[in-house]
C-alpha cells in the first residue's frame, strides 16, 4: 500500500485489518511491517504494509470513541475489503484472574444496554491470554467502584469503549472478526484521570495535563511515567501474541486461496 501526492493514496485491498485508538497501542508491531506507509481520511490515521513480504496489512488509528470506531471499521470494509479485522488496544481488568500485562480476548462482547454479540475465537486460553466475555462501557472506568460495579452486572473480563463497534461492521458484512485487548489495570485500581486519558485516548488535554505534570511535582510527573511504562509494556506483550495471530491469519488465507485455485 502506498500514497503520493501526485497519486493519491492507494486504497488497494488489505488481507487484514486492525483498529487502535491510538498508535502507541500497535507502536512495537508497526514496526515489524515492511514498505509502511500512512495517510490521512478524514479523522483516521492509516498505515498499510506488509508482513514477511506477502501479508497484506492495513491500520487504522481512530481516537476514542464508539462512533468513530464504528465509521473506521465501516470504512475499512469499503475501501480495503479485508478478510479479517482485528480490534486491538488496551482495557482494564474486571476480575482477579486477570492481571495487567495480561491479553484477553474476546469470545463474546457486551454492552451496558443489552446488547450481546458473539464471537467466534479458536484461541485457547492459557497462561497470561484469557478468552471471555468483553463489555463495552459508554466510558473507561477509572476507579475500582466503577469496576466493581460493572463486573457484577456483565461477568466481564474485562472493559473497554470501543470492540462493540467494528463487531457489529463484521457482523453484518461478513468479515471474521477478533478482539486483543492488553491489560493495564486491575480491578482494584483506581487510574489518575490524566494517566487515563493518556493511555486510553491519547487525548489533547491528557498530554497537557501530562506536560503539566512533568513540568511541575515530581510525584506527578513519576506517577504518569509509571502509567505510560505500563502502557508500553503492555503493547510489547501484546505485539509478540499478535504477530503470531497474523501469521496463522496469513497461512489459513493462503490455503483458502490454493484450494480456490
Amino acid at each position: 500500500m502506498s500514497a503520493s501526492k501526485d497519486a493519491g493514496p492507494d486504497r488497494s485491498t488489505a488481507d487484514i485489518a486492525l483498529v487502535c485508538t491510538h498508535k502507541g497501542e500497535l507502536r512495537p508491531f508497526l514496526k515489524r511491517l515492511d514498505r509502511q506507509r500512512s495517510y490521512t481520511e478524514g479523522s483516521l490515521t492509516v498505515r498499510g504494509g506488509f508482513l514477511r513480504e506477502t501479508i497484506r496489512i492495513v491500520v487504522a488509528e481512530v481516537g476514542p470513541g464508539f462512533a468513530r470506531h464504528r465509521a473506521a471499521a465501516h470504512w475499512l470494509v469499503e475501501t480495503h475489503k479485508p478478510a479479517w479485522m482485528l480490534a486491538v488496544g488496551f482495557s482494564s481488568s474486571l476480575t482477579p484472574e486477570v492481571h495487567p500485562g495480561d491479553l484477553v480476548l474476546a469470545s463474546e462482547i457486551v454492552d451496558t444496554h443489552g446488547n450481546t454479540m458473539p464471537v467466534k475465537c479458536t484461541l485457547k486460553p492459557g497462561g497470561r491470554i484469557h478468552v471471555g466475555r468483553l463489555v463495552v462501557a459508554d466510558s473507561q472506568p477509572d476507579d475500582a467502584a466503577g469496576k466493581t460495579a460493572l463486573a457484577h452486572s456483565s461477568q466481564a473480563l474485562a472493559v473497554d469503549t470501543c470492540c462493540l463497534a467494528p463487531a457489529q461492521i463484521c457482523y453484518e458484512r461478513n468479515v471474521r472478526f477478533l478482539a486483543i485487548r492488553s491489560i493495564i489495570d486491575g480491578p482494584e485500581e483506581s487510574v489518575p484521570s490524566a494517566s487515563a486519558g493518556m493511555v486510553f485516548r491519547a487525548d489533547s488535554r491528557s498530554a497537557g495535563a501530562a506536560l503539566g505534570g512533568l513540568l511541575g511535582r515530581f510525584s506527578k510527573a513519576s506517577e504518569l511515567n509509571q502509567w505510560r511504562q505500563r502502557g508500553v509494556a503492555a503493547a510489547e506483550h501484546s505485539d509478540r501474541f499478535l504477530a503470531g495471530v497474523v501469521e496463522q491469519i496469513a497461512e489459513l488465507l493462503e490455503r483458502q486461496r490454493l484450494d480456490r485455485s
